[in-house]
């Protein structure tokens, strides 16, 4: 394990949070790794005991500052990391300051135990996962080109009525539905938003997409997972109101009639999601879903 530089992104309006990254800041700096906030998280450092300056850089630079991000926050400060690795995929240990905390596996009172197991061992045990791009159409212009983790929602807006979803996949028709949306997700998605709305657990090392309509107007359209090798468009032929594109629920965007989402694997890498020692991902599922449960 070639580790000198660690950077850490934080939900800075999370008190414990912020505390908690403070003393591991503390702590890997008196075992001689150069710790680096990134700056939305500053203010944190100002709180700091022994008033040791760590450095401060950009966020949307941390990726390509340090060789490992440790997350102190939810799933959500967890995905602003990850949709740091558009250059370049690091390692990411998310530590869970949240609820439920499907990617930040490692809990708050397990953080120094996991650390002393990564630095014994020297290694860090990742699970590479899948991530997506995604386009925005209009016109025959691309307007928006981004990296997705969990999930690409199309979805309607406040007024109840339901839109007119097409799908094809590698240029043939599949599908078209009536629904609320429609979710594209991948294997790390599939227990976010996705199941919620119906749509399958997927073992986050497999290769495909789930694609899972959202309180669909009919019996027969059920979720359907295809193999991540394939583009998957969506087109809205009916828009009785707002229709909204959301990246994993970071960015919002105001779709029109006759945009295109086009869906495809991200090829340059994986995210390296850091696993939490002793823990597997049916534990994680018996633990956040009661999977199984009586």
């Amino acid at each position: 394990m070639s580790i000198s530089k660690i950077g850490f992104i934080v939900k800075h309006q999370n008190e414990d949070a912020a505390v908690l990254s403070l003393e591991i800041a503390e702590f890997l700096d008196g075992r001689g790794f150069k710790v680096h906030f990134c700056d939305e998280s500053s203010s944190i450092l100002r709180k700091s005991p022994s008033k040791k300056k760590f450095k401060v850089v950009k966020k949307s630079t941390l990726a390509s500052k340090v060789d490992f991000i440790i997350v102190f926050g939810g799933d959500g400060t967890y995905l602003s990391a990850a949709r740091l690795m558009k250059e370049k995929s690091i390692p990411v240990l998310g530590i869970n300051m949240g609820t439920l905390g499907f990617l930040t596996e490692v809990k708050k009172e397990e953080v120094f135990d996991a650390l002393n197991t990564i630095l014994k061992e020297k290694k860090l045990d990742c699970s590479e996962r899948v991530m997506l791009e995604a386009k925005l159409i209009r016109k025959g212009k691309t307007l928006v080109n981004d990296l997705v983790v969990n999930d690409v929602v199309v979805s309607k807006g406040a007024i109840s009525r339901i839109i007119g979803i097409k799908i094809n996949i590698d240029g043939h028709w599949a599908n078209t539905v009536r629904a609320d949306g429609m979710i594209i997700s991948t294997p790390t998605g599939s227990t976010a938003y996705s199941l919620a709305a119906g749509g399958p657990i997927i073992m986050p090392n497999l290769a495909c997409m789930a694609i899972t309509p959202i309180c669909p107007h009919g019996l027969t359209q059920r979720p359907l997972i295809v193999p991540d090798s394939v583009k998957v468009q969506v087109m809205v032929e009916h828009m009785p109101g707002h229709v909204f594109l959301t990246l994993d629920g970071q960015n919002l965007i105001d779709l029109q009639l006759g945009d295109v989402i086009e869906i495809t694997r991200f090829k340059k890498h994986k995210l390296k999601v850091v696993k939490a020692p002793n823990r597997d991902y049916f534990s994680l599922l018996r633990e956040k879903l009661n999977f199984g449960g009586k």
